[in-house]
């Protein structure tokens, strides 16, 4: 008697619509590799795929796990999604952060901190003496040696806590280079400052002829061993108003069509906006980096990821101290939107990094990061 063949079990009806979600993700996972060389004035839907990027990553993971208990041959597709862009992994995350300086760094290098300080809480009277002193007390006790503080208040109202002359006198810093980009009739000034325990010996600002209210400025600091030019930059927001906000956290409810419509469009042109100005003005500033004669350091608030085509043009001459020298996510964004990458330490080839550190305090909008930096002595 002759074996009956045995009967192919009939594939599950849930397989067909998750393999094509899985090509049509990994086609956008694709076109996230993109963004980095796309100038947005050029195509700025490209840098909407780069934002994408880190939650098309896991969920390709998951794809991956998927098929491997189900139809392993499928997995492949993922898994080759992920591998072609395997070197922008390392951008959002980091398993082994240098802690020390490495041996062929010479001199003590500085320690320095980049941080949106969000006016130290200006606006939220009730809890604002308590977060401001609470930023204070974080300054002092990581104890940077160079501070580049983004959304600076400064108040010639005697009425208001001088944020400049507690910095310079109550500690050991002593030097401060600032820039305002808004002042009111009360003598009010919001802008940024480099706050310095070492001697600044030049400075100036980069304007950014279509954006009133951001700017970049650098600050020549000489140590007991070596000089650096260090700059700090608050580059172009998205600036979304609370009817943006009010818009996005009603898209789960029900929403009128008219509404919809206006409401979308009017949160892609602030979009498409903010992508082509930080484009232009990080093309400046690099601009100005090649003329510099010291070692660079850049620090700030750029309010773009590590896969948009701003931060590609930086470190296409620099080297971000988070992949060098960090460890986990690296996070630093703290509000409405979910977490991104965006406050970044940079430095040139001469330069190195070690003990990055996105600090956990919720005292702003933006997480703190903060690193050593020194010269090397190999060539």
């Amino acid at each position: 008697m002759k074996d009956e063949p045995v009967a192919r079990m009939r594939p599950s009806r849930w397989h067909l619509p998750v393999w094509w979600a899985n090509g049509v993700l990994a086609a956008l996972l694709l076109l996230s590799y993109t963004t980095a060389h796309v100038d947005p004035a050029m195509f700025w839907p490209a840098a909407l795929f780069g934002m994408l990027y880190p939650y098309l990553l896991v969920v390709h993971v998951l794809f991956t796990g998927y098929w491997a208990v189900f139809r392993p041959k499928r997995s492949l597709l993922s898994l080759t999604a992920i591998l072609i862009g395997w070197g922008h992994i390392g951008d959002h995350f980091q398993l082994f952060g240098r802690s020390v300086p490495p041996e062929e760094v010479s001199g003590p290098g500085v320690r320095i901190m980049s941080f949106n300080v969000r006016l130290f809480d200006l606006y939220n009277w009730t809890s604002n003496d308590r977060t401001r002193n609470e930023i204070l007390d974080l300054m002092v006790f990581e104890n940077a040696d160079v501070m580049c503080l983004q959304e600076f208040f400064l108040s010639e109202d005697p009425g208001f806590f001088n944020t400049k002359d507690t910095l310079l006198k109550s500690f050991r810093w002593s030097q401060c280079h600032d820039a305002y980009t808004q002042r009111t009739k009360r003598g009010h000034h919001f802008g940024i400052a480099t706050i310095s325990a070492f001697p600044i010996i030049d400075q100036g600002r980069i304007e950014f002829p279509d954006e009133l209210n951001n700017l970049c400025i650098w600050s020549d600091i000489a140590t007991s061993s070596d000089t650096f030019r260090v700059y700090n930059a608050h580059l172009a927001s998205i600036r979304f108003g609370d009817e943006d906000y009010r818009f996005m956290e009603g898209l789960d409810r029900d929403t009128r069509g008219d509404s919809l419509r206006s409401g979308g469009t009017r949160i892609m042109k602030r979009l498409r906006d903010a992508f082509i100005r930080r484009a232009e003005e990080v093309r400046t500033i690099r601009e100005h980096m090649t003329s510099c004669p010291f070692p660079v350091i850049y620090c700030g608030d750029l309010n773009d990821t590590p896969m948009s085509y701003s931060y590609h043009v930086l470190t296409e001459q620099l080297s971000d101290a988070f992949v060098e020298s960090g460890q986990g996510l690296g996070t630093t964004y703290i509000g409405a939107f979910p977490s991104f990458r965006i406050d970044h330490i940079l430095h040139g080839p001469e330069l190195v990094s070690w003990g990055f550190k996105s600090l956990p305090d919720v005292l702003s909008d933006h997480h703190p990061v903060i690193t050593g930096i020194g010269r090397t002595d190999d060539p």
